[in-house]
């Protein structure tokens, strides 16, 4: 299958989230967002479409003139290029390279070579056509969450998983288990793959219920009837409010509740609903416009 690419670069926190949850509705695998170092605060924010679908390309256009008038910088014109499947999973990877977050966690494509050092805590990984490179503000502030938290022999829910960057780092770490659930198969397969190659194989009697590794199609719901001594939601705000209700019932007496991918001007709505919904806040940590946040069952 033969794609359109979509791209739409140097926007801002909150256009880059308003048109994020649009690609992530009507985009192939969602949207994939990308900001490089130093300037982690401009986003790129991509999809890609199949080719003959023109409806949806109307669609996407007529939303995002719509986005454009309703955001007080507007947006820029998007950038349409005719791609091939392998093209785009392939076309970024040049600009991709090992990256450290943290005092320890070296992310590094699976294309590349890293040598690392003693202390090193390497997560090997491939995006594909999923969010979650590391490279964004959000991924890095919950890896540096985890990366101070006590997880040897904890339990780690993942919602939103994208890619399973954070719970390959919880089990990295010394979790006992992890599950890592996306509403999206392309995601899902995708984190599987990346357990593989990070040796935490989903083949043969470990794949499935009561597994070390779990990974499944689903949201906050699907939490494998069980609760989690740390649920972690790396997504968008206003999908963080709606899935609020399942992201506590999922969280163990005691536990830890990560929330990401908040822009800065949403920050007092998150913490109100989780108020709301009987959590205690923990912790608060920045990076330019985004930021992290903790919450305790009260």
């Amino acid at each position: 299958m033969d794609f359109i690419e979509i791209a739409l670069t140097d926007l801002n926190g909150e256009a880059a989230e308003t048109v994020g949850e649009l690609f992530n509705r009507y985009g192939y695998g969602g949207a994939v967002m990308e900001s490089y170092p130093p300037n982690f605060d401009k986003v790129t924010v991509r999809t890609v479409i199949p080719s003959e679908d023109d409806y949806r390309l109307r669609e996407i256009e007529l939303m995002l003139a719509l986005i454009g008038q309703a955001l007080p910088g507007g947006l820029p014109e998007p950038r349409l290029q005719f791609v091939g499947k392998s093209d785009w999973a392939e076309s970024w990877k040049a600009h991709f390279h090992p990256v450290r977050v943290g005092r320890r966690f070296v992310i590094k494509p699976s294309w590349r070579d890293y040598t690392a050092t003693p202390d090193d805590i390497v997560i090997e990984i491939d995006p594909g056509l999923a969010f979650g490179s590391g490279l964004h503000p959000t991924t890095q502030l919950c890896l540096k969450i985890l990366e101070e938290m006590p997880l040897a022999g904890q339990t780690l829910f993942d919602v939103g998983t994208g890619s399973g960057i954070l719970a390959l780092a919880a089990l990295k770490l010394g979790a006992a288990k992890v599950r890592a659930v996306d509403i999206d198969d392309i995601a899902v397969r995708v984190t599987e793959e990346n357990f593989e190659r990070n040796g935490y194989p989903l083949s043969g009697p470990q794949k499935g219920e009561g597994a070390e590794v779990e990974v499944a199609v689903g949201s906050a719901g699907e939490a494998g009837g069980r609760q989690w001594d740390i649920v972690v939601a790396n997504i968008l705000a206003n999908t963080i409010i709606e899935l609020l209700p399942g992201l506590k019932a999922a969280l163990a007496h005691g536990g830890s509740l990560i929330l990401s991918g908040i822009i800065a001007e949403q920050e007092a709505s998150v913490t109100a609903a989780a108020t709301a919904h009987g959590l205690r806040f923990s912790e608060r940590r920045a990076e330019e416009d985004w930021v992290a946040l903790v919450f305790r069952i009260r």
